[in-house]
């Protein structure tokens, strides 16, 4: 569930009650943005188009579909009703007409999973119930849903034996119900999301000593893509299947960091993009909750111990940054007071945002959902057509120890290249200087400036031309 809670020290009334009196105009227009408030609701998901926001009703806990046009929609068959709590996490298609969500079983006696669909209403995912499924009639929860909206994920409950008390599973109209299969039997596993077409899907599996482990499952196998004794998870996957998000114990800092794993011909190389100055060791955690599909920004929640904590926003240029530095830094002012606690959710083109907040001065403290709409955000270039430079792809990719990067200039002119961690941190500076038209190759040896070998994983290398146009390539180190 992504719904941390943070803490911080209250401002002045007047302050709050000034905010609240903003925070009350719908459409709040920024210099360079727009701010949409939704209440007391807990964003979870948008469509990739930004424009379906799903998530939680704070006071209800009730699954719920927002757009602008419409505003806040309860979606109904809420559990809550029935005096049995909350459980789950909706999620919402790539075009925002299906909706994931744990809902009332038909006898209104427990949980089960379910998909809403635009026109169309919820179908259930169970029953029929698996054999030896049900801790009483509560049979389980959802947690996330492919783009295309045809199969829901979460995890099935069992009252005992080899498969545990919670099993990850996948369901889809067409094919029913998957069990997954689980890492260490006997331990628990939840799948939290699945790429487009539900072929590959993500969560955590328990180890022997029971924390989680981020885990992937497809082809009918699993692969742990990070082993520690803590309680680490994968939240997301891109729609291909390439990227996923999430976090990872780090030794060095001593926390868990936010973290992605990509795809290679050998396997998953994880990347940890480490947390915001003043992150605890032991007590830290900071998860990366949504990414751009691409890759390159990546929202969430930095924890910095166990009681307080702000959203942030990591970018392949700039690294970590906390929220209200990126909005401001944008020309989206929040109003006075009020608190970022989480980003949960970015387009896939990263133009819009949805998170929450609270007012500290305000007791009792009550989280305000919101959508932030950016302006005049620059496409990513197509290093393919940009004009006067082009960076083409290393060759080989992955590689092992050196690649040979290619700019093809149509003058001669000054490039800078280097070569950049998965933090937005300079490894190693290529070239800064002059470069003859045509075509340029340049190696890079696998090493950081230091002339140290650099450790596995998701680097970028990124040329600078003389007329300021930036370019960009993701490349695998591997070992």
């Amino acid at each position: 569930m992504k719904r941390p809670i943070t803490t911080r020290t209250g401002l002045g009334a007047l302050v709050a009650a000034l905010a609240l009196i903003l925070m009350a105009a719908p459409g709040l227009v920024q210099a360079a943005g727009t701010i949409e408030w939704i209440g007391p609701n807990i964003p979870n998901d948008m469509s990739s188009n930004g424009k379906v926001v799903v998530g939680n009703a704070t006071t209800t806990y009730e699954a719920y579909r927002w757009t602008a046009e419409t505003g806040i929609v309860l979606l109904g068959m809420n559990p809550s009703e029935f005096g049995l709590g909350g459980a789950g996490a909706p999620e919402v298609s790539d075009d925002g007409n299906h909706v994931s969500a744990t809902i009332i079983n038909p006898d209104t006696t427990g949980h089960t999973q379910g998909i809403w669909t635009k026109g169309e209403g919820w179908v259930w995912s169970m029953p029929p119930v698996p054999e030896g499924a049900g801790l009483g009639d509560d049979l389980g929860s959802c947690w996330g849903i492919s783009g295309d909206g045809t199969t829901l994920t979460g995890f099935v409950w069992f009252s005992g034996g080899a498969l545990g008390s919670a099993q990850g599973n996948s369901w889809s109209v067409n094919t029913g119900m998957n069990i997954l299969p689980q890492p260490v039997a006997g331990h628990s596993s939840r799948v939290n999301s699945a790429n487009y077409d539900g072929s590959v899907v993500v969560g955590w599996s328990e180890a022997d000593f029971g924390t989680w482990r981020p885990t992937v499952w497809e082809d009918g196998g699993y692969t742990i893509l990070h082993d520690s004794d803590w309680f680490c998870l994968a939240e997301g996957i891109t729609s291909d299947g390439n990227t996923i998000w999430g976090e990872g114990f780090n030794p060095e800092s001593g926390y868990r960091e936010a973290a992605i794993w990509q795809r290679t011909e050998t396997g998953w190389v994880e990347q940890l993009l480490g947390g915001l100055p003043g992150t605890f060791p032991e007590y830290g955690q900071v998860t990366v909750l949504d990414m751009t599909e691409d890759a390159r920004t990546a929202v969430g929640y930095n924890g910095y111990d166990w009681y307080s904590g702000e959203a942030f926003v990591w970018t392949l240029d700039q690294g970590m940054m906390a929220a209200d530095d990126f909005l401001a830094a944008e020309g989206i002012d929040m109003p006075a007071g009020f608190i970022v606690s989480s980003l949960t959710a970015i387009s896939d083109n990263g133009v819009t945002l949805a998170g929450y907040g609270y007012y500290p001065a305000i007791f009792p403290q009550q989280y305000e959902g919101f959508v932030v709409t950016r302006e005049n955000v620059s496409p990513v270039p197509d290093a393919q057509v940009a004009t006067g430079l082009r960076l083409e792809a290393n060759y080989p990719n992955p590689f092992n120890p050196s690649t040979q990067i290619a700019l093809v200039l149509d003058k001669d002119q000054s490039v800078r290249l280097g070569v950049y961690n998965a933090a937005g941190r300079l490894v190693r500076q290529l070239h800064d200087g002059h470069l003859t038209a045509g075509r340029n190759e340049i190696t890079w040896d696998g090493k950081d400036s230091r002339g140290q070998l650099a450790a596995s994983g998701v680097y970028f290398a990124r040329a600078t031309g003389e007329a300021g146009e930036t370019l960009s390539r993701r490349m695998t180190l591997v070992k």
